[in-house]
């Protein structure tokens, strides 16, 4: 290599070590690929909240929904590699959307940077219902194929996904009938319309409060908080976890070193106990994984994903 190309080498690998440095010098961008008001917002706006005192800079936060994420997802994916642009992504558009609709926005095209939280579904019937465990619901489903009502969210939502997962590993059949979103979900279930559906602790506690609905199951790896009499499907014999997480990622290739001051910036966010409770109050934890660990969250959900979606499909 001639001496010029060795300097000129040399030259841009000092400039980026020193803007990794001095980074960041501006305000950083989150972009959401969701509209205003869901718990993907509600999540960023509680980030954006604490972050500048961490980051050095503010956190802003950019709405640009469409396309069941993709269009956020693209608008980052195609973003400069600087650390600049970042998006709060989650299990709905950047796994199961992604591997649906084989859309590349998977984890082939982004740098992971860390996972923030996530929310585990919870299996509820009407406090009617003769179903007084989740095993009684799944005997019920092998004794009656089909005739179990389910509510479900949305094709390939959060409350249609992990029943179908529960079906594949339970060996069951039911019904599956779609709503346009949680509430007209449970409205279905309060109105015995249907039998269950999968909702999250903001959605479902008052009407457990009210005595309305009963949950028999979360997807979670572990019990949570609101429900602590209530079991993992994994306790109930069903070998399912399903968590839709909020995680933070940029365009692939944001140098190393920015990618560390990033992370250790969440990480701190993530300890906040203002943030905390902002959480809390949304009715999660933060469950914090830095940026290879995340990475190899996502792409073991991936691969799990894949198999049931090639099945279902």
């Amino acid at each position: 290599m001639p001496f010029y190309a060795i300097a000129l080498t040399l030259l841009l690998a000092s400039a980026s070590a020193v803007a990794a440095q001095d980074f960041p010098t501006k305000p950083i961008e989150l972009v959401l690929p969701y509209g205003p008001g869901g718990s993907h917002d509600l999540t960023a706006r509680a980030i954006a909240s604490v972050a500048q005192q961490y980051l050095g800079q503010p956190l802003l936060v950019v709405l640009k929904p469409g396309g069941g994420g993709a269009v956020g997802s693209q608008a980052v994916i195609r973003a400069k590699p600087d650390g600049y642009t970042l998006m709060l992504g989650g299990t709905g558009p950047n796994t199961i959307f992604a591997l649906v609709q084989k859309a590349p926005i998977g984890p082939d095209q982004f740098t992971p940077i860390a996972r923030i939280n996530y929310s585990p579904p919870v299996f509820a019937v009407r406090s009617e219902a003769p179903w007084k465990t989740m095993r009684e619901a799944l005997e019920y489903m092998k004794k009656n194929p089909g005739k179990f009502n389910f509510a479900n969210t949305g094709p390939w939502g959060a409350g249609d996904f992990p029943m179908r997962m529960v079906a594949r590993a339970a060996g069951v059949e039911y019904n599956n009938i779609p709503f346009d979103g949680g509430g007209p979900a449970t409205l279905a279930v309060l109105g015995g319309h249907a039998d269950a559906t999968f909702s999250f602790t903001a959605q479902l506690m008052p009407q457990v409060t009210a005595g309305k609905m009963r949950a028999l199951a979360v997807t979670g790896p572990a019990r949570i908080r609101e429900l602590p009499q209530t079991p993992t499907f994994k306790e109930e014999g069903v070998d399912v976890v399903f968590t839709m997480w909020r995680s933070v990622m940029g365009p692939k290739g944001i140098p190393p070193a920015v990618v560390a001051k990033l992370e250790t910036a969440f990480r701190k966010i993530s300890e906040d106990k203002q943030f905390q409770e902002q959480i809390r109050q949304l009715g999660d934890d933060i469950q914090f994984q830095a940026s290879k660990e995340f990475e190899a969250t996502w792409r073991q959900e991936w691969d799990a994903f894949g198999r049931i979606v090639a099945v279902a499909k």
